[in-house]
């Protein structure tokens, strides 16, 4: 395009000032000047002082790891605390590595949430390892971006550990895959390539049409990444189609028909359908072969969000779980989760890999692309095959863990947190005041706190009234682990109760652990109880 006027005038204007600048800087320099100007300094340092770093910090992580098992769960002070201890002018001048890395452990490493005690089963955050944490050290000494072709070794690494995966779920071996941040970022790469496929027309040159009607179907209990999604790709949170749950909280087959049915009579673009593979609040598996059957039969994307529960493949006793799941176009996956990788580690796989390149490929003439060539090839540009360009080496901590412990601990490490997750609510259920919300799928237990004297004492009150108090008392007890941190549950709310919720992704986890945080929860109950009763009852 040719500048109007007055961009012409403003670019030579910006031209102008720039080189005025350099002149008055340079004025009477001669070249001779100039090189003695330029010191060749570096930020290296020299390799003894380099390998004193390295001890130094390999005791930090060692004692973190030593002392994990007594240090409180959570830190004491607030955010604004944590602010305030951090706070400090921008750093001008050199100070030793040594120097940092104390101030890193008596601010950083002290005030830390501890993932990874075998106390701590909140969320879905799995507990890490050392290997892991030492080959991210390593990822980022090497320094490569596996983005674009000429970094063979670390590509090479990604294609292997891409391979692996996808041994390890059954899927089809000439899938393409990427390693990504995680699972919102899987899901909505993901999506972007079924929106394209699908799209009917050129979307990625014409963009969502104003009268777009592409519709995306859903269980209720989908992973809140996927309206996200949905929102980031232009089709619109009100083109998800909503699918109940039946009594397991799996998606209701009948309902996906009956709402594809009714889309396309009424001219609506069915496109896609998410599954769930460990879903958040329970950890439910949908019925993965009937959707499969429902997808194939309306032409539909079939996409598989097994951020958590997809590495259950590696154990023979719950790979069953997870039939249906090689059917899929895509899957998204989790490392970070039931691999125990350290944070960032995501995955995604694409059953046809030329769909991924022919989304991503971008033609520039600064990184030369080529859309028609055969994905994995010898010349494999990851930047194709995904949103980054920038990409750190994320394969090296995965490729090390597998390496490390081998897949048939991996099995039996999954199938202790299953096992672990069934003691609990076996010990839960015995219990005269707790109550099971639900039963066991795969490592979540959702619970709550019952006075056993309550249903008795107050058995002329309405349930209403009853019912209420106890979620304000189980959200007491949630507060209440957090300030006394010895032990960290979360919470979830199923039909319209506040429940606690468990979910045991650590390794470290033991019998005696979930029998002390059982014990733990009754003794803040029983003192929440006794403090916030009278105000409701």
């Amino acid at each position: 395009m040719i500048p109007s006027h007055a961009e012409y005038k403003k670019d030579i204007s910006y031209y102008n000032i720039f080189h005025e600048i350099m002149r008055k800087t340079m004025k009477n320099e001669k070249t001779s000047n100039l090189r003695d100007m330029i010191l060749d300094e570096t930020f290296d340092i020299e390799p003894d002082e380099i390998r004193k770093i390295g001890y130094h910090t390999t005791d930090l992580i060692v004692d973190y790891f030593k002392n994990i098992h007594t240090r409180p769960i959570l830190p004491e002070k607030t955010l604004e605390q944590m602010r305030e201890l951090l706070n400090e002018p921008l750093p001008q001048i050199e100070q030793t590595p040594r120097v940092v890395l104390d101030e890193c452990k008596k601010k950083i490493i002290e005030n830390a949430v501890l993932v990874g005690h075998p106390r701590f089963l909140g969320w879905i955050l799995a507990s890490g390892t050392a290997i892991g944490a030492f080959a991210d050290g390593i990822a980022s000494a090497l320094n490569q971006n596996v983005a674009i072709s000429g970094v063979g070794m670390a590509t090479a690494t990604e294609m292997l550990v891409i391979d692996w995966i996808k041994e390890i779920l059954g899927y089809d071996s000439k899938a393409g895959g990427i390693l990504v941040s995680g699972g919102s970022i899987a899901n909505l790469i993901s999506l972007t390539i079924a929106r394209n496929v699908k799209a009917q027309y050129d979307i990625a040159t014409h963009g969502i049409k104003q009268d777009n009607n592409m519709v995306i179907y859903a269980s209720e209990e989908v992973h809140m990444c996927i309206p996200k999604a949905v929102n980031i790709l232009g089709i619109g949170t009100n083109n998800i189609r909503w699918i109940k749950v039946n009594d397991n909280y799996r998606l209701d087959i009948l309902d996906l028909e009956f709402k594809i049915a009714e889309d396309k009579k009424k001219g609506k673009h069915p496109f896609a359908v998410v599954a769930t593979a460990g879903t958040v609040n329970t950890g439910a598996i949908d019925p993965l072969e009937s959707i499969a059957d429902v997808c194939q039969k309306h032409n539909l994307w079939f996409h598989v969000d097994a951020a958590y529960g997809g590495f259950a493949a590696l154990s023979p006793k719950l790979k069953p779980l997870l039939n249906g799941i090689s059917r899929a176009d895509s899957i998204a996956l989790d490392p970070h989760k039931w691999l125990f990788i350290p944070f960032e580690a995501g995955c995604v796989l694409v059953k046809n890999p030329f769909f991924m390149t022919q989304t991503f490929t971008t033609k520039t003439d600064y990184i030369h692309a080529d859309s028609t060539k055969i994905p994995l090839s010898d010349d494999v540009d990851y930047s194709e095959y995904g949103i980054q360009l920038s990409r750190g080496f994320r394969a090296l901590k995965i490729w090390m863990s597998l390496k490390q412990y081998g897949v048939e601990k991996y099995g039996r490490i999954i199938e202790q947190n299953t096992n672990l997750a069934r003691y609990m609510a076996e010990l839960i259920e015995e219990s005269p005041d707790f109550n099971i919300m639900f039963p066991v799928n795969l490592s979540i237990v959702c619970f709550r706190y019952v006075p056993k004297d309550i249903n008795k004492k107050y058995k002329s009150r309405q349930k209403k009234k009853i019912e209420e108090y106890l979620n304000h008392l189980n959200k007491a007890i949630v507060q209440a682990l957090r300030a006394d941190r010895r032990a960290y549950v979360s919470s979830t709310i199923l039909e319209d109760k506040f429940v606690l919720r468990a979910c045991i992704v650590n390794h470290r986890t033991t019998k005696k652990d979930i029998v002390d945080i059982i014990g733990i929860i009754r003794e803040l109950a029983i003192t929440e109880d006794d403090a916030i009763r009278n105000k409701f009852l």
